[in-house]
Protein backbone atom coordinates (compact mmCIF):
# COMPACT_ATOMS: atom_id res chain seq x y z
CA UNK A 1 0.00 0.00 0.00
CA UNK A 2 1.34 3.40 -1.00
CA UNK A 3 2.21 5.97 1.66
CA UNK A 4 1.61 8.84 -0.73
CA UNK A 5 -0.86 11.49 0.39
CA UNK A 6 -2.38 14.62 -1.08
CA UNK A 7 -1.56 17.86 0.74
CA UNK A 8 -2.72 21.44 0.16
CA UNK A 9 -0.77 24.62 0.82
CA UNK A 10 -2.84 27.10 2.82
CA UNK A 11 -0.92 30.05 1.33
CA UNK A 12 -1.35 29.35 -2.40
CA UNK A 13 -3.93 26.56 -2.31
CA UNK A 14 -1.97 24.27 -4.63
CA UNK A 15 -1.94 20.51 -4.07
CA UNK A 16 1.19 18.47 -3.42
CA UNK A 17 1.67 14.69 -3.63
CA UNK A 18 4.10 13.01 -1.23
CA UNK A 19 4.46 10.76 1.75
CA UNK A 20 4.81 13.94 3.84
CA UNK A 21 4.44 17.67 3.29
CA UNK A 22 7.46 19.35 1.69
CA UNK A 23 9.78 21.57 3.74
CA UNK A 24 8.72 24.43 1.46
CA UNK A 25 5.86 24.67 -0.99
CA UNK A 26 7.26 24.04 -4.47
CA UNK A 27 4.78 26.58 -5.85
CA UNK A 28 4.80 29.56 -3.45
CA UNK A 29 7.68 28.81 -1.06
CA UNK A 30 5.58 28.62 2.12
CA UNK A 31 7.09 26.63 5.01
CA UNK A 32 5.79 23.14 5.75
CA UNK A 33 3.59 24.28 8.66
CA UNK A 34 1.19 25.80 6.11
CA UNK A 35 0.38 22.38 4.62
CA UNK A 36 -2.66 20.33 5.53
CA UNK A 37 -3.80 16.99 4.22
CA UNK A 38 -6.21 17.63 1.36
CA UNK A 39 -9.01 15.87 3.26
CA UNK A 40 -8.67 18.60 5.93
CA UNK A 41 -8.54 21.48 3.42
CA UNK A 42 -11.01 24.29 4.04
CA UNK A 43 -12.44 25.29 0.65
CA UNK A 44 -13.17 28.75 2.09
CA UNK A 45 -9.47 29.57 2.73
CA UNK A 46 -9.63 32.45 0.24
CA UNK A 47 -13.21 33.49 0.96
CA UNK A 48 -12.59 36.27 3.49
CA UNK A 49 -14.64 39.40 4.09
CA UNK A 50 -12.03 42.08 3.56
CA UNK A 51 -11.79 45.38 5.39
CA UNK A 52 -11.15 48.44 3.22
CA UNK A 53 -7.53 48.68 4.37
CA UNK A 54 -6.90 44.99 3.65
CA UNK A 55 -8.53 45.33 0.23
CA UNK A 56 -6.24 48.28 -0.54
CA UNK A 57 -3.20 46.42 0.80
CA UNK A 58 -4.00 43.30 -1.24
CA UNK A 59 -4.26 45.44 -4.37
CA UNK A 60 -0.85 46.97 -3.60
CA UNK A 61 0.58 43.51 -2.89
CA UNK A 62 -0.78 42.23 -6.20
CA UNK A 63 1.00 45.01 -8.07
CA UNK A 64 4.24 44.32 -6.19
CA UNK A 65 4.08 40.61 -7.03
CA UNK A 66 3.20 41.20 -10.69
CA UNK A 67 6.04 43.73 -11.07
CA UNK A 68 8.52 41.38 -9.39
CA UNK A 69 7.37 38.40 -11.46
CA UNK A 70 7.80 40.43 -14.65
CA UNK A 71 11.24 41.62 -13.53
CA UNK A 72 12.34 38.04 -12.81
CA UNK A 73 10.96 36.96 -16.19
CA UNK A 74 13.19 39.59 -17.84
CA UNK A 75 16.18 38.51 -15.70
CA UNK A 76 15.52 34.87 -16.63
CA UNK A 77 15.54 35.74 -20.32
CA UNK A 78 18.77 37.74 -19.98
CA UNK A 79 20.45 34.87 -18.11
CA UNK A 80 19.32 32.48 -20.85
CA UNK A 81 20.82 34.73 -23.56
CA UNK A 82 24.09 34.88 -21.57
CA UNK A 83 24.13 31.08 -21.22
CA UNK A 84 24.05 31.57 -17.43
CA UNK A 85 22.38 28.34 -16.34
CA UNK A 86 22.38 29.19 -12.63
CA UNK A 87 20.85 32.64 -13.23
CA UNK A 88 18.28 31.13 -15.59
CA UNK A 89 17.23 28.57 -12.97
CA UNK A 90 17.17 31.07 -10.10
CA UNK A 91 15.24 33.80 -11.88
CA UNK A 92 12.81 31.30 -13.45
CA UNK A 93 12.03 29.83 -10.02
CA UNK A 94 11.63 33.29 -8.46
CA UNK A 95 9.35 34.38 -11.33
CA UNK A 96 7.12 31.34 -10.77
CA UNK A 97 6.92 31.91 -7.00
CA UNK A 98 6.06 35.61 -7.39
CA UNK A 99 3.45 34.70 -10.00
CA UNK A 100 1.99 32.17 -7.54
CA UNK A 101 1.78 34.87 -4.88
CA UNK A 102 -0.08 37.09 -7.36
CA UNK A 103 -2.44 34.19 -8.05
CA UNK A 104 -3.18 33.71 -4.34
CA UNK A 105 -3.77 37.44 -3.88
CA UNK A 106 -6.14 37.38 -6.86
CA UNK A 107 -8.12 34.62 -5.13
CA UNK A 108 -8.60 36.83 -2.06
CA UNK A 109 -9.62 39.73 -4.31
CA UNK A 110 -11.92 37.43 -6.31
CA UNK A 111 -10.44 38.56 -9.63
CA UNK A 112 -8.71 36.85 -12.53
CA UNK A 113 -4.93 36.81 -12.42
CA UNK A 114 -3.71 39.80 -14.46
CA UNK A 115 -1.14 39.36 -17.22
CA UNK A 116 2.45 40.38 -16.64
CA UNK A 117 3.61 43.67 -18.10
CA UNK A 118 7.13 43.95 -19.49
CA UNK A 119 9.84 45.05 -17.07
CA UNK A 120 13.34 46.27 -17.83
CA UNK A 121 16.34 44.52 -16.30
CA UNK A 122 20.08 44.32 -16.73
CA UNK A 123 21.90 41.95 -19.05
CA UNK A 124 24.03 41.02 -16.02
CA UNK A 125 22.73 38.44 -13.49
CA UNK A 126 24.68 39.94 -10.59
CA UNK A 127 23.08 43.34 -11.26
CA UNK A 128 19.67 41.64 -11.49
CA UNK A 129 20.32 39.93 -8.15
CA UNK A 130 21.12 43.33 -6.64
CA UNK A 131 17.85 44.72 -8.06
CA UNK A 132 16.05 41.59 -6.85
CA UNK A 133 17.43 42.18 -3.36
CA UNK A 134 16.04 45.73 -3.36
CA UNK A 135 12.66 44.51 -4.66
CA UNK A 136 12.43 41.79 -2.02
CA UNK A 137 13.40 44.26 0.70
CA UNK A 138 10.57 46.59 -0.39
CA UNK A 139 8.13 43.67 -0.45
CA UNK A 140 9.13 42.56 3.07
CA UNK A 141 8.60 46.07 4.42
CA UNK A 142 5.22 46.37 2.67
CA UNK A 143 4.00 42.92 3.77
CA UNK A 144 5.09 43.53 7.37
CA UNK A 145 3.03 46.72 7.35
CA UNK A 146 0.07 44.97 5.67
CA UNK A 147 0.23 42.13 8.22
CA UNK A 148 0.17 44.62 11.08
CA UNK A 149 -2.75 46.56 9.56
CA UNK A 150 -4.89 43.51 8.77
CA UNK A 151 -7.78 42.86 11.11
CA UNK A 152 -8.59 39.52 9.48
CA UNK A 153 -6.63 36.65 11.12
CA UNK A 154 -6.34 34.81 7.80
CA UNK A 155 -4.75 37.86 6.13
CA UNK A 156 -2.39 38.43 9.07
CA UNK A 157 -1.27 34.82 8.54
CA UNK A 158 -1.02 35.24 4.76
CA UNK A 159 1.04 38.45 4.86
CA UNK A 160 3.21 36.94 7.61
CA UNK A 161 3.94 33.95 5.38
CA UNK A 162 4.85 36.28 2.51
CA UNK A 163 7.32 38.07 4.79
CA UNK A 164 9.01 34.72 5.54
CA UNK A 165 9.08 33.66 1.89
CA UNK A 166 10.40 36.98 0.63
CA UNK A 167 13.07 36.93 3.37
CA UNK A 168 14.29 33.63 1.89
CA UNK A 169 14.50 35.38 -1.50
CA UNK A 170 16.39 38.28 0.07
CA UNK A 171 18.91 35.85 1.57
CA UNK A 172 19.34 34.16 -1.82
CA UNK A 173 20.09 37.48 -3.50
CA UNK A 174 22.43 38.52 -0.69
CA UNK A 175 24.48 35.36 -1.24
CA UNK A 176 24.63 35.99 -4.99
CA UNK A 177 25.69 39.65 -4.73
CA UNK A 178 28.44 39.18 -2.13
Amino acid sequence: MSKIKVFRCRICGDPYLGDEAPTQCPFCGAPTRFFVEAKDWNPDEFNVDLSKITQKNLEAALQLELDNAAFYDCAKNMADKADDHYGLAKFKALMKVEREHASAISKFLKISLPELEKQICSENSKANSKEGYEREDRAIKAYSKFRDEAIEPRLKEFFGALVEIETDHLDLHKKDTS
